[in-house]
C-alpha cells in the first residue's frame, strides 16, 4: 500500500488518471443540466405546462441534490466513496433518460427529482474525493471537476439542437455516457481510497465559526444559478429576442469558462489563498449577472457576459467545498462537501420558485431575474469578502496530511 504522497511524487501519471476519472461524473451531470436548461420550453411546450413549471422543475431538482449531497457526503467518510458515486451515477443516468420521456407534469417532476438525487449523491462524494486525495493541491484537484463540468455544459446544445423540437434523444445519449461513466470509475477507481479513522458522526465536525462564511455564499449563489439555469433559456427567445441557433451557442458559453480557466483557478488558490480567488469569481458572477438582466439583445456582449458568469460560477461553485474542507478535520471533508452543496441547492429550491410565484402575479421576468437572481449574488460577494480563515490553515492541512492515508489499486 502506498501513501497518498508517494503515489503523487512516484506516479504522477497514475494520480493524474485518478483525478480525471475522479471527476467524470462532473460530464454527464453538467450535460444534464446544459441540455435541460436549453430545451425545457420544448418540454413544457410538448407536454402543455404553464411557464411557473420552469420554477416548479428547477427546485425539484435542487430539492433532490440538497438531501443527497448531505447523504453522499456522510457516506464519502463512512463507507467508500466508490461505491456512493457508482450507485449514484447509476440513478442518475435511468432519470435523465426518463426526463426525455415523460409525458405529463408528475412524470416529468419525478425525474428531475430523482436525477437531483443521484447528482447530489456522486457531487459531494466526487468533490470531497478530488479534495481529500492531495490536500496540498486540494484547488487543483477540484477544479478536475469544474473543466469537465464546463466541457458538458458546453457540448450539450449542440448535440441537442439538431434534434428540435424532438429533444428525446439527447437525454437518451445523457443516460448511455452515464452508464459509461460508471463503468470507467468503477473499473479504475481504489476500493479503499484512505485508511484512516471513520467518525460515527462526522457532522459534529463540520460547522464551525469558519465554515458557516461558505454554507451560506452558497446559500445565496443557490438562489442565482438555479434561478438563471431554470429560466435562462426562455428569457433568451422569450423576453431578449434571440433565435434558437443563438440560444444554443449563449448558454454553451456558460461552459467555456470552466475548461479554460478551472484549473488555473485552482493552482492560483493553492498558491495564494481560496478567498482572493472565491471574490474575483462571484464579482464576476454578480457584474455578468446585472449585464444579462439590462443588456439590449447583442449577440457578442451576451456571449461575454454569459462566458464571465460561467467562469465565475465554475469557480465559485467547486473551490467553496474545497474551502470548507480546508477548515475541518480530515475525516470530516466529505460530510462538509455534502453541506455546503446543501446550503446551495436549498437556495436553489427557493429561488427559482419565487421567480415562477411573482411571473404568475404578473410581474416581468426582468423583475424576477433582478429581485431573485442579481441581489442574492450581491449578497454573496458580501459574504465572500467577510468570510473568515482559519490562521493556522496549513497546519491543519499539515495534520490531513499525516493522517494515515492510502490508496490501493
Amino acid at each position: 500500500m502506498q501513501s497518498t504522497r508517494n503515489i503523487v511524487s512516484n506516479n504522477k501519471i497514475w494520480m493524474l488518471i485518478i483525478f480525471v476519472v475522479g471527476a467524470i461524473p462532473a460530464l454527464v451531470s453538467d450535460f444534464d443540466g446544459s441540455a435541460y436548461t436549453y430545451a425545457a420550453p420544448y418540454i413544457l411546450s410538448r407536454i402543455s405546462l404553464p411557464t411557473f413549471y420552469f420554477g416548479i422543475l428547477i427546485s425539484g431538482y435542487a430539492a433532490g441534490i440538497a438531501i443527497f449531497s448531505l447523504v453522499g457526503g456522510f457516506m464519502f467518510d463512512r463507507f467508500s466513496p466508490k461505491s456512493t458515486v457508482v450507485y449514484s451515477v447509476l440513478l442518475f443516468s435511468i432519470f435523465t433518460i426518463l426526463t426525455g420521456y415523460s409525458t405529463n407534469a408528475i412524470e416529468l417532476v419525478i425525474s428531475r427529482v430523482l436525477v437531483g438525487f443521484g447528482v447530489g449523491m456522486f457531487q459531494s462524494a466526487s468533490v470531497s474525493f478530488l479534495g481529500d486525495a492531495n490536500p496540498e493541491t486540494r484547488g487543483a484537484g477540484v477544479m478536475v471537476w469544474g473543466v469537465l463540468a464546463g466541457l458538458g455544459t458546453f457540448i450539450a446544445p449542440y448535440i441537442i439542437l439538431p434534434f428540435l423540437p424532438n429533444y428525446r434523444i439527447p437525454f437518451l445519449i445523457s443516460g448511455i455516457l452515464g452508464f459509461i461513466v460508471a463503468a470507467v470509475f468503477y473499473f479504475v477507481v481504489p476500493p479503499v481510497f484512505k485508511k484512516e479513522e471513520k467518525l460515527k458522526n462526522p457532522f459534529r465536525h463540520v460547522l464551525n465559526r469558519y465554515s458557516v462564511f461558505p454554507m451560506v455564499s452558497m446559500f445565496f449563489f443557490g438562489f442565482t444559478l438555479l434561478g438563471l439555469l431554470g429560466y435562462y433559456s426562455d428569457f433568451l427567445s422569450s423576453v431578449v429576442g434571440f433565435g434558437k441557433t443563438s440560444v444554443a451557442i449563449i448558454i454553451s458559453f456558460l461552459g467555456v469558462g470552466g475548461v479554460i480557466f478551472g484549473i488555473p483557478a485552482g493552482i492560483f488558490s493553492d498558491m495564494v489563498g481560496r478567498k482572493i480567488v472565491l471574490i474575483i469569481a462571484i464579482t464576476l458572477i454578480s457584474i455578468s449577472m446585472l449585464a444579462i438582466t439590462y443588456a439590449p439583445r447583442d449577440l457578442i456582449l451576451f456571449l461575454l457576459a454569459t462566458l464571465a458568469f460561467g467562469t465565475g460560477w465554475s469557480i465559485f461553485s467547486i473551490l467553496s467545498p474545497a474551502t470548507g474542507q480546508d477548515m475541518v478535520r480530515d475525516e470530516a471533508v466529505g460530510s462538509v462537501s455534502g453541506a455546503i452543496l446543501m446550503t446551495f441547492n436549498i437556495g436553489g429550491i427557493i429561488g427559482p420558485l419565487m421567480i415562477g410565484l411573482i411571473l404568475a402575479k404578473g410581474f416581468t421576468l426582468r423583475a424576477g431575474f433582478l429581485y431573485f437572481i442579481d441581489i442574492p449574488a450581491i449578497l454573496a460577494l458580501l459574504l465572500t469578502i467577510a468570510m473568515k480563515y482559519p490562521k493556522n490553515i496549513k497546519e491543519i492541512v499539515k495534520q490531513q496530511l499525516l493522517e494515515d492515508a492510502s490508496i490501493s489499486k
